[in-house]
Order: C-alpha cells, then sequence, then structure tokens
C-alpha cells in the first residue's frame, strides 16, 4: 500500500517534544536564573549568551502549553535585565579601578 503524497505526518527530525518534559527544563533555568540573582559570584557564571541558548530551545523544541510559553518569555526578560545590570554593575567596577591607577 503506498502513503499518499499529501500524507500529513511530520518528519521526525521536526517534531517537538511533549510538554510534559518541559518543565524540568523550565524549573532548572528558573532556578539557575534566580540563584545568580541571589547573589552567587558572577565570575563564575556561564554567559547569558549560554542561558539564553537554552531558553530559546525550550521554545523551539517542546510543543510548550501557554503557561510554559510565558514562563520562557519571563525568563528572556529577567535574563535581559539580569545581563544588563550585571554589565553595569562591571563597567562600574572598571571606571573605579581605572581612576584608581591615574591617580
Amino acid at each position: 500500500m503506498k502513503r499518499s503524497a499529501n500524507a500529513t505526518t511530520v518528519p521526525a527530525f521536526r517534531q517537538r517534544r511533549p510538554a510534559q518534559l518541559a518543565e524540568r527544563e523550565l524549573l532548572h533555568l528558573e532556578m539557575i536564573l534566580s540563584s545568580v540573582v541571589e547573589g552567587n559570584s558572577a565570575s563564575d557564571r556561564l554567559p547569558a549568551s549560554y542561558w539564553d541558548m537554552r531558553i530559546s530551545q525550550l521554545d523551539a523544541e517542546y510543543d510548550l502549553v501557554p503557561s510554559q510559553s510565558q514562563r520562557v518569555a519571563s525568563l528572556q526578560r529577567k535574563l535581559a535585565l539580569l545581563d544588563n545590570a550585571l554589565a553595569t554593575a562591571a563597567d562600574a567596577q572598571e571606571g573605579q579601578q581605572n581612576r584608581r591607577v591615574a591617580a
């Protein structure tokens, strides 16, 4: 029996994982971002680009339910705010060190 050319099956490489499997990833990413916010040293953390990639993968690889999509968007916003705050703090610290050297 031949398959129809109009088959509605999606090739395996394009199928998304179920939303249930995304929950563990979401919880992990939420925990990581909250631990960084709570004061863990910025010097020993992975760069924001790594976490942004991990968050983006959730959206691309999983068939998220609306509440999970909202959590992904929230994680992306928090990461952007955190990265900006850490960059600002690093710039301020560098400026203070440069003033001390110049003095």
